[in-house]
C-alpha cells in the first residue's frame, strides 16, 4: 500500500502516472484467473480502470465523498497547478480515443453531487482537467493506512516526509469535519472550499514550485546546502534540483519540460557547454533562466587556500595528507588532471568528485564558504522565486 501511495504522490506527468496505475491494476488482477474479462475492459475503458484501482486500494466506504477522496482531489488540483494544458491534453487524447467507442452505460457514472464538485473545481469547459480530476476521484487510495512502522530505514529517509505530509493533512481534515458533522452533509460549495484548502497546504511541499536543472550529481549535492548557508531553504520553498547527466541532457530535458510544466525552470551549465547554452537560450520561456558558469567542475570554483583545506579534509578520511608532499594544483582553470595525480600517487585512484561534494557539505558552514559561481545560482533561484 505504501508503494502505491508513493506512486500517486510522484512528480510525474499525468500520462506516465496513469500508465503506472494501469500496470499496477493489471499486475494485481493477473493473479485472479476470473479477472480476464475485466482485464479486456480495462484495455479500452480508463474510467473503469481508475474505478478498479480505487476499489483495490481505496478507503472501502460506501459514503461519498470520503475524506480520502477529498484529499485525492486536492492532489489532483496540485497536478493542475504544476502541469500544463499540453501535458494534460497529451494524457487525455491517449485514452479518449479508446473511450469514444464506448457507450455511456459502459462508463462508471459519478453522482450528480460529485460531478458538480469536479465542475466547480475545474470549470465545466476544461475537458482534460475535468477528466483528470474524475480519475483522481475514482482512483483514490486510502490515505489513512498503518504501515509506517514496517518501513525500512532507506524508505523512511527517502519517502516518509511526503507520506507524513499527506497523512498530517488527513488528520487535520478529519478533526475539522468532526466539529461540523458528517462530510456527506456538506454541499458542493463547502466541499470545493475544503478541497482547495487541502490543495493550498500541499502546494510546493508535495510537488515543487521551481525546477533547477543541473548537469551532475555534485551540483545536486552542494546547491541545497549553499542555499541554506545564504538563508534560502530549497525544501521550504519547493525547489527541486534535478541532476540531468551532462549539458546535452540538461538541454534535452528543458526542451521537454518547458512544454509540460507550468513551473519556472532554471538551467545551470558548466563553462564548457556553449552549444547547449545556445540551444536553451534560444528556447527560454518568460520567467525561466539560464545560468552559465565560468568554471567546469565544483573544485575549479574555489580559491587555492579553500581548496587545499577541503582536500585535506577529504584525504584525512584515508589517513592521508597534502602536508609535506609535492603537488601542483593550478591557481585557476581546470584542476581535474592535477587532482587525479594527487589521489593516484596516494594509491586512492582517481579524484572522487562526488566524495568531494559531500566533504564540501560537511566542511562549509557559513555564507563566506560559498564559491562565487555557486552563489550566482542561489541568487538566480531567489530572484525567480520572488518573480523578479
Amino acid at each position: 500500500m505504501f508503494v502505491v501511495a508513493l506512486r500517486q504522490l510522484a512528480f510525474e506527468e499525468p500520462a506516465s502516472r496513469f500508465a503506472r496505475m494501469r500496470k499496477t491494476v493489471v499486475k494485481y488482477l493477473g493473479k485472479n484467473v476470473e479477472a480476464k474479462l475485466l482485464l479486456r475492459v480495462l484495455e479500452n475503458d480508463y474510467f473503469v480502470l481508475a474505478q478498479t484501482f480505487g476499489q483495490i486500494f481505496g478507503p472501502h466506504v460506501d459514503e461519498e465523498p470520503s475524506l480520502s477522496q477529498v484529499l485525492s482531489l486536492a492532489i489532483g488540483l496540485d497536478d493542475l497547478r504544476v502541469f500544463s494544458e499540453t501535458a494534460l491534453n497529451s494524457w487525455y487524447q491517449q485514452w479518449h480515443q479508446r473511450q469514444i467507442t464506448l457507450t455511456e452505460k459502459a462508463r462508471p457514472a459519478l453522482s450528480e453531487k460529485m460531478q458538480a464538485l469536479i465542475d466547480n473545481l475545474t470549470g465545466s469547459s476544461a475537458t482534460a482537467a475535468n477528466a483528470w480530476l474524475t480519475i483522481c476521484l475514482l482512483a483514490s487510495v486510502d490515505w489513512q493506512f498503518n504501515e509506517l512502522s514496517t518501513l525500512s530505514a532507506r524508505e523512511k529517509a527517502e519517502d516518509l516526509e511526503r507520506v507524513l505530509l499527506v497523512q498530517d493533512i488527513f488528520v487535520e481534515l478529519k478533526a475539522q469535519i468532526a466539529k461540523s458533522g458528517s462530510i456527506q452533509n456538506l454541499n458542493v460549495e463547502a466541499l470545493s472550499n475544503l478541497v482547495w484548502q487541502c490543495a493550498r497546504q500541499l502546494a510546493g511541499k508535495l510537488r515543487p514550485n521551481l525546477l533547477l536543472l543541473v548537469e551532475g550529481q555534485t551540483e545536486a549535492i552542494v546547491l541545497p546546502h549553499f542555499a541554506s548557508l545564504q538563508g534560502l531553504s530549497f525544501r521550504l520553498n519547493g525547489v527541486e534540483v534535478i541532476a540531468s547527466g551532462g549539458a546535452k541532457q540538461v538541454a534535452r530535458r528543458y526542451l521537454t519540460i518547458k512544454d509540460t510544466v507550468r513551473l519556472p525552470v532554471i538551467c545551470v551549465l558548466d563553462g564548457d557547454a556553449a552549444d547547449a547554452a545556445e540551444l536553451i537560450d534560444d528556447s527560454l520561456r518568460n520567467g525561466d533562466r539560464l545560468v552559465s558558469l565560468t568554471v567546469i567542475e565544483l573544485e575549479d570554483s574555489y580559491p587555492p587556500p579553500q581548496l587545499y583545506f577541503l582536500l585535506e579534509e577529504q584525504l584525512s578520511k584515508f589517513g592521508q595528507t597534502l602536508a609535506g608532499s609535492e603537488f601542483d594544483i593550478p591557481d585557476s582553470g581546470r584542476r581535474k588532471a592535477a587532482l587525479n595525480k594527487i589521489f593516484r600517487d596516494r594509491g586512492l585512484g582517481d579524484f572522487d568528485k562526488i566524495a568531494f561534494a559531500r566533504q564540501v557539505v560537511q566542511s562549509c558552514s557559513s555564507a563566506s564558504d560559498v564559491p562565487q559561481e555557486m552563489a550566482k545560482v542561489v541568487e538566480a533561484v531567489r530572484l525567480t522565486l520572488s518573480g523578479e
